[in-house]
C-alpha cells in the first residue's frame, strides 16, 4: 500500500518552515503598518513660541497694573497678550509667576524713578521732594495705567494668593526702609532739626507716596498731586541757621564734608532698594 505524502516526515518539516517564514513576513508587515500609523504628537495650538516674549510681558504688566492681580483672569491675560493658555504656561509658568515677573520688570523700568531722586540730590529734603514729585508724574502718565503696581497690584487677595500679597508688602517695607535710610543720612549730615523724628518722618513720606498712587487711580490730576507734595514739604523739619548756631555739636563745614563722603554710598545703596520696591 503506497504511503501518503501527508505521512512523510519531510512534509511536516517543509510545512513548518513555510509557516515560520510566513509568520516572520507578516510580523514585518505589521511592524511597518504600526510605524506608519503612529499618532503624531499634537501640534502646539495657537501662536507659536516665536512670539515676542517681551511684548507679551509688557501687555501683562499693563493689565495687572490697571486691574490688580486678583481681578485679572487667565483669559484676560491671554487676550491682552495675544497668546493661548498653553503658550502662556509654557512661556511664563503660571499666573503667579507671570505676575511676579511683571512686578520685576515694572521695578526695572517704570518704577525706577526713585534711583535718580535719591542719588542725584545733595540733601535729604531735596531727594524726598523729587521722589514725591516724580512719583506724581509717573502715577499720572497718560501713556500708562494710573497709580502704582506695587502699591495697588495686590491689595485684596484670596487666601490662596496670600503669597502674592506678601511679596508686594515686602517690597513696600523695603521702600520704607530705603526712604528711612536717606532721611537718616540727612540727619547725620546735620540737615534736620534736633526734634525731628526719623521714623515718623519716614512714615509720613511713604504714606504720602502710596496715597498719591491711590489719588491718581481715583482720577486726581497731576497738578493736584503736586500741590499735596509741596504742602508736605513745607512741614519738612529742616535745621534753621539759628538752631545750628545754638547747638553746634561739630563744625558745620566738617559735618557737611563728612556727610558727602559717608552718605553717598548709603544713598546709592538705598536708591537701589527703593528702585526695586516702587
Amino acid at each position: 500500500m503506497p504511503r501518503s505524502p501527508l505521512t512523510e516526515p519531510a512534509f511536516y518539516i517543509v510545512t513548518a518552515t513555510e509557516i515560520a517564514v510566513l509568520a516572520w513576513a507578516c510580523q514585518e508587515i505589521y511592524i511597518s503598518i504600526a510605524k506608519n500609523n503612529v499618532t503624531a504628537p499634537p501640534k502646539q495650538r495657537g501662536r507659536p513660541r516665536g512670539f515676542d516674549r517681551d511684548e507679551a510681558l509688557a501687555s501683562a504688566i499693563r493689565l495687572f497694573w490697571s486691574r490688580g492681580y486678583e481681578a485679572t483672569s487667565i483669559s484676560d491675560l491671554t487676550e491682552a497678550m495675544d497668546i493661548t493658555p498653553p503658550s502662556l504656561y509654557a512661556a511664563f509658568g503660571d499666573k503667579k509667576r507671570l505676575f511676579l515677573e511683571a512686578v520685576e520688570r515694572y521695578e526695572q523700568e517704570t518704577g525706577c524713578f526713585a534711583r535718580r531722586a535719591l542719588t542725584s540730590e545733595p540733601t535729604a529734603e531735596l531727594a524726598i521732594r523729587r521722589l514725591l514729585l516724580d512719583a506724581a508724574k509717573s502715577f499720572t502718565d497718560p501713556k500708562n495705567p494710573k497709580g502704582c503696581l506695587i502699591a495697588l497690584g495686590a491689595t485684596n487677595c484670596a487666601i490662596e494668593s496670600t503669597d502674592i500679597f506678601e511679596a508686594l508688602a515686602e517690597r513696600r517695607r523695603t521702600a520704607e526702609n530705603t526712604v528711612r535710610a536717606r532721611i537718616a543720612a540727612g540727619q547725620k549730615a546735620g540737615e534736620l532739626s534736633d526734634n525731628a523724628d526719623v521714623d515718623a518722618l519716614t512714615g509720613m513720606v511713604t504714606a504720602t507716596l502710596y496715597g498719591l498712587a491711590i489719588k491718581a487711580r481715583d482720577g486726581a490730576p497731576r497738578a493736584r498731586l503736586r500741590r499735596i507734595v509741596e504742602q508736605l514739604m513745607m512741614m519738612w523739619p529742616r535745621r534753621e541757621p539759628d538752631e545750628a548756631d545754638a547747638a553746634p555739636r561739630i563744625p558745620v563745614p566738617k559735618a557737611r564734608s563728612r556727610a558727602k563722603s559717608t552718605s553717598r554710598t548709603d544713598q546709592r545703596a538705598a536708591a537701589i532698594g527703593l528702585c526695586r520696591a516702587l
